[in-house]
Order: C-alpha cells, then structure tokens, then sequence
C-alpha cells in the first residue's frame, strides 16, 4: 500500500474541537472528524485569541471610506487593528502548511462570502468578502487548498480538496530534499492525475523538467505551474480521457476486457455510474499488470482510504419496518 505524508492543516477551533463559537457551541464537521487520524492539525480561533470572550457579542465587517473594520454592533467596539496585529504574529509564526479548513460566513474566518455591512447597526449589506483572518491567509498562501467546512459537506469539492491536499503534501517533502530525481518520480507518479486535471499545464510542467534549468528554479517554477493546474477539477471529457489513456498501458487485456471498459466509461459519461466504480476497474487492471507498484499512481489513489466519503450514509437504514 501507498504510504501517505501527514498533511498539516490550520482548522477553525470551534469546527469539532472546542465551544469556542459566538454562541459557545462547537460545531460537528464530518471532514475535520474523518481526518483527524490522519492529519496533523493546527487549531484556531482568532476572536477567542485577540481576547474576546465565550460566549460573546457577534462581530461584523463594514465598509467605510473604503475600508474594511471588524466591529462589535452592540458594544460599538472596533477590533480591526487587535485582529490585524494577531493575523500577522501568527501566520509570522506559523511554518510550513498544506491545507486550510475554516468556518464560513464567520468575519474573521469565512473565505469569500461573508457578509460586508455600510455601517454599524441598521444597515444593508452592501457586498460579500473573506474575513480578515482568512483575507490575509488567502494573501500569503495563494493557490493552496483552502476551503469551508460548509462546502466540504459536498462530496465533489471534498475529493478535490483532498488530492489537492496530499499532493501539496508530498511535494512539499519532495521541494525539501531538493532532488532532481525525487520532482522527476514525483511528476511520474503523478501524471495521469495531473492529465485529469488540466493537459496544456501538464506539458508546460514535462518541459520544464527537461529544459535543464537549476534545481532550485525548477521547484520554484513546477510548484507555481502545479498550483495552477490544481486550481479546480478537469472537465469530464479530460477524465475520461485520462482513464482511457491509462487502460492502453495495461498489458494481455482480452477484446472482451476493452469492451467492457468501453461500455463503463460510456455509462460513465451518460451520468449512469459514479467516477469511482471507472476508477475501481482501473485498480484492478493496474494490480494485476504492475503489482505493488499500482498504489504510485496518485490518479488511482490520491489521499488514504480511510478518508473517503461514504457513499450511502443510510445505508443500514431500515425502509421497511412499521
């Protein structure tokens, strides 16, 4: 079996671990749950560190003069420059991360939709922005896995958050040795993932391997190409595209085998199976033709097992009893 890095990912306190919300609840987070075997996680909670109790009054953003203040409605306090102050000490201090996990909608945490307010009390909203502590992490970390808990609640954007995750991961380890032939393996496990993600980035990224560059300024470069590649999913003809170029690989298949294939692939795309079941077939083939030497394949297996969504979370229920 493959053996993973442990990622280190910064996690909103209140999501699973402490009564550190507004109202002192914690909130339950299926994602920060399944992934605390596997993870190493850095908690925090911006509010309850600048000095603010539990509970306490709610904050919000307004915009003045341009300017975005985090204030407290009912005591007319303004903590912009305490939250400021403690962002900067913090993620000075901070070190090397490779994924990011907040609350949404919260003023200091909420990645993009938080609600931005004209005034203090009794005022529209008059746009949506990130709060100020997640602003200044999207700032220093762009292009790095950062997400909600609410929108990890979807599977899609959780299996996305996940490969990009672990292969941030594993590169980071990889940029720390600083070995040619360590990128070079980690761009040959990764390749047929990286195709199902974006192919024109792919061939900047096999290029750029070859063009004889310095160590250093290859990993700088490859790093800023594989952030890119990793922004979002690839469409769904890339996929399949994908899963029919690493099919051609496998050795002795029989024409009844192609068939087959071709036929899950093609369910596949008239939204008749999941992407999963094309992928499971693909671990069989890539057992049976390369041995151990399958789980490199990040496309076929790009983070734990155990970290997978359930697929039907019902489904012991029982629909018949009365």
């Amino acid at each position: 079996m493959r053996k993973f890095p442990k990622p280190v990912v910064l996690v909103s306190r209140c999501l699973e671990f402490d009564n550190v919300r507004y109202n002192g609840q914690v909130i339950p987070s299926q994602i920060v749950r399944d992934m605390i075997p596997f993870v190493d996680f850095i908690k925090v909670c911006p509010e309850v560190e600048i000095g603010l109790g539990v509970p306490r009054e709610t904050l919000r953003i307004i915009k003045q003069d341009g300017e975005y203040r985090l204030v407290q409605p009912k005591t007319g306090e303004d903590l912009t420059e305490k939250m400021n102050t403690f962002t900067s000490e913090f993620l000075d201090e901070l070190g090397d991360m490779d994924g990011f996990i907040f609350k949404g909608l919260s003023p200091s945490m909420g990645i993009e939709d938080v609600k931005v307010y004209s005034g203090i009390s009794m005022s529209p909203v008059i746009e949506k922005s990130a709060g100020l502590f997640a602003g200044e992490v999207i700032a220093r970390y762009p292009g790095y896995p950062i997400e909600e808990n609410e929108r990890l609640r979807n599977s899609h954007i959780r299996h996305h958050f996940l490969t990009q995750l672990y292969t941030f991961t594993t590169f980071r380890q990889v940029k720390k040795e600083s070995s040619l032939e360590g990128l070079l393996k980690f761009h040959k496990n990764n390749r047929f993932l990286f195709m199902s993600y974006n192919t024109e980035i792919l061939v900047e990224m096999s290029e750029l391997l070859g063009s004889g560059k310095k160590v250093n300024q290859l990993f700088s470069e490859y790093e800023s190409l594989l952030k890119q590649l990793m922004r979002k999913p690839g469409s769904l003809d890339l996929k399949m595209g994908t899963a029919r170029n690493m099919f051609s690989m496998f050795e002795d298949t029989t024409p009844a085998e192609n068939s087959f294939f071709e036929d899950m692939l093609g369910r596949y795309s008239n939204n008749r199976i999941s992407e999963d079941c094309v992928i499971e077939l693909l671990r069989m083939f890539a057992s049976r033709s390369f041995g151990e030497d399958a789980y490199e394949y990040s496309f076929l297996y790009p983070y734990p097992e155990g970290l997978k969504a359930l697929v039907d979370e019902k489904r012991e229920k029982e629909y018949w009893d009365k």
